[in-house]
């Protein structure tokens, strides 16, 4: 984990939860493992709920050192003095966590469903690589900030955690969220091109890596292939046809 590696794809998540995992921490192994425990591939891990509360405990401990920065910034009116709290409310999979933060010049007490977390560390904001002490262990955590808190990468999971007062928390509740169309069973056409050839058809079971189609763009020709294994349900396309950015080049069963 504290491996930083930025800009290309990399598998250090899968690595380290690979050896997280029981099956390989065991030595109860065999050359079929990836397959086996990966058989769509690997998205992430969701972490146990321990590990849920103790990185929303470290979230909230680094989020309150940044308010507590930003409320010494320069050219600050006199009579808007910024208050930082010490109730907070943690949004990360799904769960709303509250939390109670007593910080003291050593890190602070993080309590939690009446459970205390003593988080310690060095991060000062806007360091992307942050090594805490949680009651005594190390956690060793890749810090990214995004509008309202953080993206945590921590042992193959890679959160977006978001930090809220509870007023906040109370008022985003009236937000409406726009749904997401699940394009999981597409192939999209990633650039405005020409499909130059068609390597799939109707029906067809096609394996991990077997190509699919081929499309001109920017006088060079780009092979897309599959993913993973599927059976191809419809094509929506022919050869010789120009394309624009996300339109709809075959389906996938779903």
């Amino acid at each position: 984990d504290q491996f930083e590696i930025e800009g290309i794809g990399h598998n250090l998540p899968f690595c380290s939860a690979v050896m997280q995992h029981p099956k390989f921490m065991s030595g109860d192994i065999s050359t079929a493992f990836i397959p086996e425990e990966y058989p769509d591939g690997f998205a992430g891990i969701e972490p146990d709920q321990n590990t849920t509360n103790m990185l929303a405990a470290c979230a909230g401990a680094m989020y309150r050192i940044a308010e507590v920065r930003r409320t010494r910034v320069s050219g600050r009116l006199d009579n808007h003095t910024r208050i930082v709290g010490d109730e907070w409310i943690i949004k990360l999979l799904e769960q709303s966590i509250s939390l109670n933060i007593e910080a003291d010049a050593q890190g602070a007490n993080v309590t939690i469903n009446e459970k205390t977390y003593r988080v310690e560390g060095s991060w000062l904001p806007g360091q992307t690589l942050a090594q805490m002490n949680v009651n005594g262990e190390t956690c060793i955590l890749k810090v990214n900030k995004i509008h309202g808190g953080f993206r945590i990468r921590h042992a193959g999971s890679d959160l977006n955690i978001l930090i809220e007062t509870p007023r906040m928390a109370e008022l985003s509740k009236h937000m409406l969220k726009k749904a997401r169309q699940d394009t999981s069973n597409l192939l999209l056409c990633p650039m405005p091109g020409l499909l130059v050839k068609l390597d799939a058809h109707e029906g067809q079971h096609v394996e991990i890596g077997q190509n699919l189609c081929t499309i001109e763009a920017m006088k060079m020709e780009n092979i897309f292939k599959a993913e993973r294994k599927a059976i191809i349900s419809k094509i929506h396309i022919t050869e010789g046809q120009t394309m624009a950015v996300d339109d709809v080049i075959l389906e996938f069963e779903t």
